[in-house]
């Protein structure tokens, strides 16, 4: 069965955040499939988006294909607002600002998100909390549950790719910074799905610099929030990630082995081959960091 752009841009979700170049250097291998499927240009330009702009902090390469697809672009109207964040927020990250109403808020606070990420990327943490700060100054002053629901994410993906930087002091209070903004944020206006997945982060983020009682709060408020409503097999094994990686910030390994006790029969129950297959890798992970310990 022949490539699809979707298999290609599922693919690059599921490999950018252990090897973002990587993704990127697969870019070009999208030319041909893009030309079969036009259709799909906005979900090739958000992954790229986040990759190039959010991960590596790459404005020149991103400003290259946003170059290239102009062209296709002007055939699909769908794909406007894309390309539109993706520009702004390589504009921001160059250290340029939106005009007043060029584009929506939910649009401006999401390419703030992006370019906040990019700055971390680059080791500027401090440009990344005012990136961080002026999405919420926009966010709120415009009040909308798209603008606002923009913050949350923003804050989410930033504490996320913290959570696989290496450590040090800044950037161990910016990541809890933006996950507990991430927190309270999707708690406002998100759903149970939302605020579940960011008790989730919250609590890897919370382990990682050994604070084991917050981390610990956040995995069993994850598990809770799944109990309550009935979710799948997916989020139920991410939930007892949590917990064992709460336990092993406590240095309780029994405790993580018991959290852990669940998770292959939960993994063998994913049914998306994809996220199956990245599940398998968090638990091979987990086994080997516990064995280190």
């Amino acid at each position: 069965m022949d490539t699809t752009i979707g298999d290609f841009i599922d693919q690059a979700w599921n490999d950018h955040v252990s090897d973002a170049r990587a993704v990127a250097a697969r870019l070009p291998a999208a030319r041909p499939l893009l030309a079969r499927e036009p259709q799909q240009l906005a979900a090739l330009v958000h992954i790229t988006e986040h990759v190039l702009l959010g991960h590596l902090g790459d404005a020149d390469a991103i400003e290259l294909w946003l170059a290239e697809w102009a062209p296709l672009a002007a055939q699909q109207a769908d794909a406007a607002p894309a390309l539109d964040r993706a520009r702004l927020a390589t504009r921001l990250l160059r250290g340029g600002a939106a005009e007043p109403g060029e584009f929506p808020a939910g649009l401006v606070v999401r390419a703030h998100g992006t370019a906040a990420n990019g700055a971390a990327a680059r080791g500027d943490l401090v440009r990344a909390r005012r990136l961080l700060q002026s999405a919420e100054t926009i966010a709120r002053a415009d009040g909308g549950v798209d603008a606002i629901k923009g913050l949350a994410a923003s804050c989410n993906n930033l504490a996320s790719q913290l959570l696989d930087e290496p450590r040090d002091d800044a950037r161990d209070t910016l990541m809890l910074e933006a996950a507990h903004q991430s927190r309270r944020t999707w708690a406002e206006v998100g759903t149970w799905l939302n605020v579940e997945r960011a008790d989730f982060i919250l609590a890897l983020c919370a382990a990682k610099v050994g604070d084991a009682a917050q981390a610990l709060a956040h995995a069993q408020s994850c598990l809770a929030i799944c109990e309550a409503n009935n979710a799948d097999a997916f989020e139920r094994f991410f939930a007892q990630q949590a917990l064992a990686e709460a336990q092993r910030a406590g240095h309780d390994s029994a405790g993580a082995r018991a959290a852990m006790a669940p998770m292959p029969a939960l993994l063998d129950a994913i049914e998306d081959a994809g996220n199956r297959r990245y599940a398998r890798g968090v638990l091979d992970k987990l086994h080997a960091s516990l064995a280190a310990d």
